[in-house]
């Protein structure tokens, strides 16, 4: 039972939060409750509630690259990170815009990783659902020309006749790599969210506890092998924190609450997809791009 001082503190907590936030009618549970964390009100205060639909940047393909250093580690600008790997890779990128003919959005992403090298990380290729091990920077370029402006990878972005779910469905055989590149095909459903501090601190404080709910949720639904998260840097949007990308879909949704995720997860997983997304609908943000 509670006391009357503990009853009148939780009821300015959800005045406040509901005046503070704005956002549309919670798709989850009630705010806030028992069971998820809320964010801090100084980080909620400073959500933007404009509307954030088609706020995402053209982009066609995601390219995250993994390796062991933890966001907390993130320069404002990823690619000021020791050993200029995303600097270099970037650049190759910018150079050979007009060849590959679609923009490729770059993140950095914190693995696990035996390897320390700063010349060496692993690559994350989204709508492709593919991985690569141990990419040399010498090697950058190289694989640029195979994936993006050769376009040999499991999806053909170029190819308009088939979409992208068509082709995840259809194409199983993977690029062939050397100098000892490993090619790997990333099955199930993959949630990236921005965790980047140094950048903004909304999505700094944010990100990680929606990772954790996120992984919580995973092992109490039993969906390890099937549902997989990465924090990754800054991608757009920061005032729109909580920001989510899905893959392989490619949507992005922003102010995400911590009280979604079991939503946002069955929404992709479960059989009936169909309305589960339309309730996430207040929080859509915009859908990766095809040419």
């Amino acid at each position: 039972m509670y006391t009357n001082r503990k009853k009148n503190f939780l009821y300015l907590i959800r005045n406040s939060t509901i005046e503070s936030t704005r956002f549309d009618e919670c798709t989850g549970c009630e705010i806030p409750c028992k069971e998820h964390i809320s964010y801090p009100p100084e980080i909620l205060k400073r959500i933007d509630q404009s509307n954030m639909s088609n706020s995402v940047e053209k982009h066609c393909r995601h390219l995250c690259i993994g390796q062991s250093i933890l966001p907390s580690q993130w320069p404002k600008d990823v690619k000021d990170l020791q050993g200029n790997y995303i600097r270099e890779l970037t650049k190759i990128l910018h150079e050979n815009k007009d060849s590959i003919g679609y923009s490729i959005k770059v993140t950095s992403t914190s693995i696990m990783s035996k390897n320390n090298s700063e010349q060496i990380a692993d690559w994350y290729l989204f709508p492709d659902q593919i991985k690569l091990y141990n990419v040399h920077m010498k090697q950058v370029k190289d694989i640029v020309q195979k994936l993006f402006i050769n376009d040999e990878s499991i999806i053909k972005i170029k190819d308009t006749t088939k979409t992208i779910e068509e082709q995840l469905k259809q194409n199983n055989h993977l690029p062939i790599f050397y100098e000892n590149i490993i090619c790997e095909k990333l099955h199930g459903l993959w949630i990236l969210v921005c965790c980047h501090y140094q950048r903004d601190q909304r999505c700094g404080v944010i990100g990680p506890i929606l990772v954790d709910e996120i992984e919580k949720y995973i092992r109490k639904t039993n969906r390890t092998d099937n549902v997989h998260c990465l924090k990754i840097s800054h991608i757009g949007g920061h005032r729109f924190a909580g920001n989510v990308v899905i893959y392989p879909s490619g949507t992005w949704y922003g102010r995400v609450l911590t009280c979604h995720i079991p939503l946002l997860i069955d929404a992709y997983t479960s059989s009936s997809t169909t309305d589960l997304k339309n309730k996430l609908k207040p929080l859509l943000r915009g859908h990766l791009e095809t040419i």
